[in-house]
């Protein structure tokens, strides 16, 4: 019976150490709902929660616009050089993996058809920890009048230097409009590998289930 305790404890505290808990960390106003724009046009306002800079905004599109919003009625916008930037009221933390996510929209493209002929579809998504930027979102480049998710992940080290800096997130399109809806962040758990701690309390538990079993064989 005590060899029997002596694995599920160090079962346990090996499971504890390698597994983590998804946690959705908290963005205002992700889908740029919020204030309404007003009649549909495309008629463009700022969204509440979110800095903007330069051509850029929220955008409640008339039906016969090429790209309808994918999470509700209205979607964000990043014209030449435009921005968009939250900061979240949470701050990095060490030995954790962190997923952005963000639907990309495309309302032209590079050969001079659609909404916006000659139009260049180059949209950037970053996620920062403070200042630093940590890196950028990607993923497939959507068809004119449809969407794409794009991701990145970030895993921060238990000596990550960003470590207490608050994230933040800026939308931007270098050129020409960039659209983007419903931004996410959450916590994909720890990193797998286990603290030194835990190891040793784990070597500990093997090597009493070792003497524990030359006790029982004498």
């Amino acid at each position: 019976m005590k060899i029997k305790a002596l694995l599920a404890v160090t079962a346990t505290f090996l499971g504890l150490a390698s597994v983590g808990q998804a946690g959705t960390i908290t963005i205002n106003n992700p889908s740029f709902e919020s204030p309404s724009c007003g009649s549909p046009g495309p008629v463009s306002c700022a969204p509440a929660d979110w800095t903007v800079s330069g051509s850029a905004g929220a955008i409640l599109p008339a039906s016969s616009d090429p790209l309808q919003a994918f999470d509700g009625s209205q979607y964000a916008y990043a014209d030449a050089g435009g921005t968009l930037e939250q900061t979240l009221a949470t701050a990095l933390e060490g030995n954790t993996s962190y997923e952005l996510t963000i639907w990309v929209g495309n309302r032209a493209n590079d050969l001079g058809t659609g909404f916006c002929p000659g139009c260049v579809f180059d949209p950037t998504v970053e996620l920062l920890a403070g200042t630093t930027v940590l890196g950028n979102a990607s993923g497939s480049t959507p068809a004119v009048g449809s969407w794409a998710e794009w991701t990145f992940t970030y895993d921060a080290s238990a000596s990550d230097p960003n470590i207490g800096q608050d994230f933040a997130i800026e939308l931007s399109a270098a050129a020409n409009q960039g659209d983007f809806d419903l931004v996410g962040l959450q916590t994909v758990g720890p990193q797998t590998a286990p603290e030194p701690s835990m190891l040793l309390l784990a070597g500990a538990g093997l090597v009493g289930m070792g003497l524990a079993r030359r006790r029982l064989r004498r």
